[in-house]
């Protein structure tokens, strides 16, 4: 139909099969897919740099408004960063993570299978950060998070959905540790235990 398409496919380099799925910027013949980007998902909090890749004349107009809204370029980090790219430490860096995260996953989702699995189902996502969970009986998600807080245990109001027909809930597992992934499937476990009884 004509129009450009924006990807902002951030969970691409968290594929954890040999095959992921090629983003749409990948088989693009007529420059309508401009694909974005962030290298902040798994290097240090002061390499919040983002990328685009897009036709010419879009980039040069990007760069003319980019140069309006941020004053605040520090070229010694872009240059640490090009470098980083060109000798390859990106790669190495997302081949670590990616095993961190892959082995955080299959304990997460061993873990829901040996303590909920009774009350949840799921299946193991073969890529990004989060699992997807659908209540097999309706429970107050509301009350649940009020439940779990008082154990410490924050659920953001975001990753909650309700319907008339489906309860669940994304949780993520990228940032904890095998012992904080305990601790949590056990405050849950507790939690919506209670609520079965």
């Amino acid at each position: 139909f004509g129009f450009a398409i924006v990807e902002d496919d951030y969970d691409f380099d968290f594929h954890y099969s040999n095959h992921p799925i090629l983003p749409l910027a990948s088989s693009d013949q007529n420059g309508m897919v401009l694909y974005t980007g962030k290298f902040g998902h798994y290097l240090a909090p002061g390499y919040q740099i983002g990328f685009i890749v897009a036709p010419k004349n879009l980039i040069l107009e990007a760069k003319k408004h980019l140069s309006i809204l941020d004053q605040q370029v520090d070229p010694f980090i872009e240059q640490v960063l090009g470098e980083m790219i060109s000798e390859g430490e990106i790669n190495r860096i997302l081949k670590k993570h990616r095993k961190t995260y892959r082995e955080r996953r299959d304990y997460f989702c061993q873990k829901l299978k040996t303590e909920l699995n009774d009350f949840i189902s799921f299946t193991s996502p073969n890529g990004g950060l989060a699992v997807w969970i659908n209540f097999n009986q309706p429970i107050n998600l509301m009350e649940l998070k009020r439940n779990c807080l008082k154990n410490e245990l924050f659920i953001p109001q975001t990753i909650l959905y309700q319907t008339q027909h489906q309860t669940g809930i994304r949780l993520g597992f990228a940032h904890l540790n095998f012992e904080e992934i305990d601790e949590v499937i056990s405050i849950l476990k507790q939690e919506i235990t209670k609520k079965a009884e």
